[in-house]
């Protein structure tokens, strides 16, 4: 529908301003003399009649995202009659400069973003994978021109979360909002934290503000016996425009198993095209074990693979797998490994004494509580000092001692427990061998013919069925033990036990 606007010009001759007013002329209500009436009398001069379309002057859309979406910033169209072709998309990230991404329905490849960029059939602009870069103000301009009535304004809000070292005990969590640099600055108390349970955190926080961002930070301590979550909401007008979240996780694994390594990628992001995952054994180690998706050349390259969360899948871990990962949606996981092992490992529990070590593989190798690694025997009872065949060597670090001598078939179990949960435990198990020994009378005898042929049949049916025993054991499926599965969706995060292949967590 087409509807008359009239552009009118005021003229104030004390100030020598030229005050411009528009008004369209279904407003009948508003005369020339309310316009001129005042204290001071204004000259009034109609400069110029034009036609527009009724409802199509370009309104201001403000967009709040967090790093790493999608985003879709709509096209101000005045009608379907208007072609893409001819629809152009301009950027400026404060009021000095404006660049062009998309000219006559093209993106121009000269645009540092302009491999994320993409027009729709309805013009609108899709950016994937936004970073702060991308923050600031686009101007929808159909048709060429340095200005036209009909531009349509999108301001694009960029929310992310940084940290200053999660791997330390204190580190600083720093949440910012990236915004078109001609914006007024973030009102007082704009950001709010909250821990994995809703609760706000208050008291912690130091909050600033500048032209192009405004930012909080939150110092927060590292703690190894939970799973943490701190969310950053930016509030207004006591309204969540968008929230980000920086997660913890803390997995606890035996050799031999295959582990789940969580990622928060955000649900509207399509591919996994553009995720990072870094990894560290120790403070000196810094590798990136994927890189945009893809699975970068190591020695264990061949054991690690993306799902389709983009969460990182090992098979068979071992030593080598412990450690510190960080995936680049602000999610960090602690893979940690329990092992035992023996010393001689070809000791002969028959003849021998021989040490026990259980030893708790981690990012920070000596960061394990003291008394947190338990000795069991096969009742469950605790193995401390000196007892029956076994005798405790005391923890130190994250390794925990234990000499034995064994004569018969026992299990002794390792614990590790932090927060009064057991995190994680491993078993060693030994088989012992039997002997039999008999008397009776002179082998001469008939009756000795008789014991030495039962004798015989026993020690042949005994035979058969230990052969079907073993048969059967093999044919089994491993029991299935304790697993932590991670599972994100939105906004929630759970953490959860449930079953899990079991690795041969025994070392013989």
């Amino acid at each position: 529908m087409l509807g008359v606007g009239v552009k009118l010009f005021l003229f104030q001759p004390q100030t020598g301003n030229i005050i411009s007013v528009f008004r369209s002329a279904a407003e009948k209500s508003l005369s020339v003399q309310q316009l001129i009436d005042g204290q001071e009398m204004l000259v009034l001069v109609l400069v110029l009649v034009v036609l527009q379309f009724e409802g199509t002057r370009g309104e201001e859309l403000h967009l709040y995202h967090r790093e790493g979406e999608n985003v879709v910033l709509p096209s101000e169209r005045p009608s379907s009659s208007y072609r893409c072709s001819i629809v152009n998309w301009l950027y400026n990230r404060d009021t000095s400069t404006i660049y062009s991404e998309v000219r006559n329905g093209k993106v121009v490849q000269s645009s540092p973003r302009a491999s994320r960029l993409n027009m729709d059939s309805s013009c609108s602009l899709t950016i994937n994978n936004i970073t702060a870069d991308d923050a600031g103000r686009y101007i929808c301009r159909p048709g060429s021109g340095s200005h036209t009535s009909l531009d349509g304004f999108v301001y694009l809000s960029v929310l992310s979360i940084s940290d200053s070292d999660p791997t330390m005990e204190h580190f600083t969590l720093q949440c910012s909002l990236w915004k078109y640099g001609g914006l007024d600055s973030c009102s007082e108390k704009s950001f709010r934290w909250l821990d994995e349970t809703g609760t706000e955190l208050t008291g912690k926080t130091d909050d600033r503000s500048s032209r192009l961002r405004c930012y909080s930070s939150l110092t927060v301590k590292h703690q190894s016996d939970e799973n943490r979550r701190f969310t950053c909401q930016l509030v207004e007008g006591n309204k969540v425009k968008v929230e980000a979240q920086h997660i913890q996780v803390h997995l606890y694994h035996r050799a031999g198993d295959e582990a789940v390594l969580p990622c928060n990628r955000p649900s509207s992001s399509d591919s996994c095209s553009s995720v990072d995952w870094k990894y560290k054994r120790n403070e000196n180690m810094n590798k990136q074990e994927v890189h945009r998706g893809i699975v970068q050349s190591s020695p264990r390259s061949s054991r690690m693979s993306l799902d389709r969360n983009c969460s990182l899948i090992i098979n068979n871990i071992n030593a080598d797998d412990a450690g510190w990962y960080r995936c680049s949606y602000n999610t960090d996981v602690h893979l940690n490994l329990l092992i035992i092992s023996s010393s001689p490992p070809d000791a002969d529990p028959t003849v021998n004494n021989f040490t026990l070590a259980c030893s708790l593989l981690r990012f920070r190798s000596g960061s394990c509580p003291d008394k947190s690694l338990l000795w069991l025997d096969e009742t469950g009872s605790e193995l401390t000092g000196e007892g029956d065949g076994y005798k405790s060597g005391g923890q130190f670090g994250c390794v925990s001692f234990l000499t034995v001598n064994l004569q018969s078939s026992r299990r002794f179990t390792c614990q590790f427990i932090e927060g009064n949960k057991v995190k994680i435990e491993a078993h060693y198990q030994h088989e012992g061998c039997c002997s039999v020994s008999s008397s009776g009378p002179p082998a001469s005898s008939p009756l000795s013919f008789i014991m030495l042929t039962l004798k015989i049949t026993g020690l042949i049916l005994m035979v058969g069925l230990t052969v079907g025993i073993i048969r059967t054991r093999g044919r089994k499926k491993p029991q299935k033990d304790i697993k932590v599965r991670f599972a994100a969706d939105d906004d929630t995060v759970d953490y959860e036990n449930d079953g899990e292949r079991s690795a041969a967590a025994a070392l013989h």
